[in-house]
This record gives structure tokens, sequence and C-alpha cells, in this order.
């Protein structure tokens, strides 16, 4: 048996640790979006359809460059 170690919890079986990154590297993902919106004013929304941003112009180009770094 395999044991692999990921941020404190064993894991035994692949899938489970599978699942276990991809919810890690989606909430960090959405954390990122968020805090980029908030500090250049735009505002964002989680749909069924993925987020929305909604924003002037000069804010949506902050947002652009605070994202893209």
């Amino acid at each position: 048996m395999i044991r692999m170690k990921y941020k404190g919890r064993t894991f035994t079986n692949g899938r489970s640790l599978a699942n276990a990154m991809t919810r890690d590297l989606n909430n960090e993902f959405e954390r990122k979006v968020r805090q980029a919106a908030a500090s250049s004013g735009v505002r964002v929304r989680k749909t069924h359809k993925g987020f929305e941003l909604e924003g002037d112009t000069r804010s949506m180009n902050r947002f652009n460059s605070r994202i893209g770094r």
C-alpha cells in the first residue's frame, strides 16, 4: 500500500488525492480572482456559467493587469 501526504492529510487512494488537489486549485483560483476584483473596483458574481465581472473600462483594465501577474 502506498501512502501519500498532502497538506497534512494522508491518502491511500489516488482518486481522492486528485479530488483534494483539484478542490484546492479551484479554491485558490477563486480567491485570486476575488482579490484582484476587490482591489480594482470590479464586481464578481459566481453563476452556473462561471464568474461574471462587472465594472467600467478603467476598472476592467486594472483587473486584467492584476490578474495577469
